[in-house]
């Protein structure tokens, strides 16, 4: 069964006195533990496609569905609850909460249960040194790095042990290497935990490492053909 379903989507928005038509009917399929890369030019839609996906916005028309269940029906409620029980969230731009530590922030999507045995804390150390930030627990992020804190936001989004990860130019503020070692263990996160990616990016190297890439132009979604998996 596909984790998601997403058929017809289309979203508009207001600006100033016209009408922009963001998504035109955009379909995506996407299987349990599947990489797919969202290609396309500056204000096509892409983020708008993650936030939809996501639960944190609804479509003007069209339906998605998780697994047997439809998205947009859902109260505000529910769908907070299905995301943190079901998505996790990369951003840009990291979003950690700088009075915590890196620890601490990666404790927050689980900060509503009760952890008597200490899993939580167990599992937010052990993302912690897969992302070899195990001696900078204890930091708060304006004593990290950007790569590192880029770094902890990756490791938040995989807490909850998600079924998909969202991923929105997750590295578009780091440099070529930095990108490419934290492509290398969000990859080697995905392997490890069988959970599928969406991952939005202008980065033809990143793009290249996922099973398909989509191009979203005039507001659909179009599969891009590779050659020895290339672009």
């Amino acid at each position: 069964m596909p984790l998601i379903v997403a058929e017809g989507l289309v979203k508009t928005y207001r600006k100033a006195m016209r009408t922009v038509e963001v998504l035109r009917g955009a379909d995506i399929v996407l299987d349990p533990g599947e990489a797919v890369a969202v290609i396309g030019p500056s204000g096509a839609g892409k983020s708008t496609l993650l936030n939809l996906l996501g639960g944190l916005d609804r479509p003007d028309e069209g339906t998605i569905h998780h697994e047997d269940r439809r998205l947009p029906t859902r109260s505000l409620a529910e769908l907070t609850a299905w995301r943190r029980e079901v998505v996790g969230f990369v951003f840009q731009y990291h979003f950690l909460l700088p009075d915590f530590t890196a620890r601490e922030n990666l404790l927050l999507p689980v900060r509503l249960r009760r952890d008597p045995n200490g899993q939580d804390r167990e599992r937010a150390m052990e993302l912690l040194e897969r992302m070899g930030l195990t001696d900078r627990a204890d930091h708060r992020p304006g004593e990290l790095s950007g790569g590192e804190q880029q770094r902890v936001a990756v490791a938040r989004a995989f807490m909850n042990r998600p079924r998909v990860v969202l991923a929105d130019e997750p590295f578009g503020n780091l440099d070529r290497r930095k990108s490419a070692e934290l492509s290398d263990l969000l990859f080697s996160l995905r392997d490890r935990e069988g959970v599928a990616l969406v991952i939005v990016t202008h980065d033809p190297d990143l793009a290249a490492r996922a099973d398909r890439i989509l191009d979203l132009r005039d507001g659909r979604l179009e599969p891009v053909a590779r050659t020895n998996g290339a672009l």
